[in-house]
């Protein structure tokens, strides 16, 4: 009988590790595939301005938080601080009339089936500048404005032309499914043609699902690998062109001595600095000398000495 409950006790304590184990691995799955759906989704929020109230800046990755994107709606309505390093700020002197975020989501956006959205977020020939988030943050962006109007396709510029009327800020989101997804294209189409010439702003946030949002970073991330890739061959070939920073733009001759009959920047400055510190060195030298032609012979002094005594005799 000991032997048995032994053996059984064993047993059941054996279950019980495969069990943990197996639910323990079941959980690291689910997580880790959540983190992955999560890393592959993107929010896009692509800043449309129609008057003079937003400026680009020079930096180039447009990746940012929730947080970042608050701190350029308060600077640009409320005149707060705005986080540093985004690809977008407020113009100093002009602010908008109205601005309106447009949140845009749900299971239908697919950007290959709508051109307009997807030339405002890919491109920046309307849009001032992207900020781009990491995960489906339409929510939460439109939970920092307030209550969101919900709207149709069938009535969406009729619902953002009215927030932009009565409403310093305001937000509008629309659910996109299969059905909708063109008639909401066109009507975003519209909408920008009748805010043309109105010192608004309309902010553009695009809630793209896993598949994909995975499929577009890619290309970007590629468009922009080969981009810079591209610029260090352009680089490479301009130092193997001009040898060194002193060279400018030349040719080399028949006995391969580079010519070139411009003067360089660096050529410049090295010519100055030469120029001025040998000006600055004369001319410290001489009046040293100047100085010490006429001066007087004293007892107090350091050139008072046997001369000085052959001259009292």
């Amino acid at each position: 009988q000991l032997n048995f409950w032994l053996f059984h006790q064993t047993r059941t304590n054996r279950l019980q590790i495969f069990s943990f184990r197996t639910t323990m691995m079941k959980t690291a799955i689910l997580l880790s595939a959540t983190a992955m759906a999560v890393c592959e989704a993107a929010t896009t929020v692509s800043v449309l301005d129609f008057g003079s109230s937003v400026r680009r800046t020079t930096a180039t990755n447009p990746d940012t938080t929730v947080h970042g994107v608050s701190t350029f709606w308060g600077a640009l309505h409320h005149n707060k601080i705005q986080t540093e390093g985004m690809t977008v700020v407020p113009d100093l002197f002009s602010r908008p009339e109205a601005s309106v975020v447009v949140g845009i989501m749900g299971s239908g956006v697919d950007l290959d089936n709508m051109p307009t959205v997807n030339g405002l977020v890919n491109t920046e020939n309307v849009a001032k500048g992207h900020l781009v988030l990491e995960g489906q943050k339409g929510k939460n962006l439109l939970h920092k404005i307030g209550p969101a109007r919900k709207a149709e396709a069938s009535d969406f510029v009729e619902r953002c032309k009215h927030q932009l009327a009565h409403k310093k800020v305001s937000a509008v989101s629309v659910k996109v499914n299969s059905e909708n997804a063109v008639d909401l294209d066109t009507q975003i189409a519209a909408l920008i043609k009748e805010l043309q010439g109105r010192n608004v702003v309309v902010h553009l946030v695009v809630e793209e699902g896993e598949g994909v949002a995975r499929r577009r970073l890619s290309t970007r991330r590629l468009e922009d690998e080969q981009q810079n890739d591209e610029e260090e061959d352009e680089q490479d070939n301009n130092g193997n062109n001009n040898n060194n920073a002193y060279y400018g733009y030349g040719y080399y001759d028949a006995d391969g001595d580079f010519i070139t009959p411009y003067k360089t920047m660096f050529q410049i400055q090295y010519f100055n600095v030469v120029l001025w510190v040998s000006v600055g060195l004369a001319v410290s030298f001489f009046y040293g000398i100047f100085m010490t032609l006429d001066m007087p012979l004293e007892a107090d002094t350091l050139l008072f000495g046997e001369s000085a005594k052959m001259m009292g005799e």
